[in-house]
């Protein structure tokens, strides 16, 4: 969604030749903290958080509150099983290292990442220019 909006602003923007063709999109940027704070107030805590600090009870209360009304979902089967989840991570995690991202295959999946996002960008802002 914000890749479409900053090409929107992007767009209306691109031919002005005066000083707000630089303002314009550095006042919308500065709009989102407004929003996004009131939103992350009003947010319910997350249960694989809760599950992360052993508050399981209230983990099993965040999984009611955020199900569906009208399925009904055993929550207590269902915190159980990110207890699980959460166990396992930790096992497999042990001994790995932000640098392990540079090694090995991973690296060929570092590489597609790192040129997956600037391709979408050129092909946004740039691409349309050239032709």
């Amino acid at each position: 969604m914000g890749q479409f909006l900053a090409a929107g602003v992007m767009v209306s923007v691109s031919e002005r030749t005066d000083e707000w063709a630089y303002r314009i999109p550095f006042a919308i940027q500065w709009i989102w903290p407004i929003p996004l704070m009131i939103i992350v107030t009003l947010a319910p805590e997350s249960p694989w958080y809760l599950v992360r600090q052993n508050r399981l009870e209230e983990a099993q209360k965040s999984v009611e509150r955020l199900a569906r009304k009208d399925i009904k979902i055993n929550s207590a089967n269902t915190v159980a099983m990110m207890v699980r989840t959460n166990q396992f991570e930790i096992d497999n995690n042990v001994g790995s290292s932000f640098l392990d991202c540079f090694k090995g295959v991973d690296l060929r999946r570092t590489e597609i990442v790192c040129l997956a996002w600037p391709a979408q960008i050129v092909s946004i802002h740039i691409l349309p220019r050239l032709s």
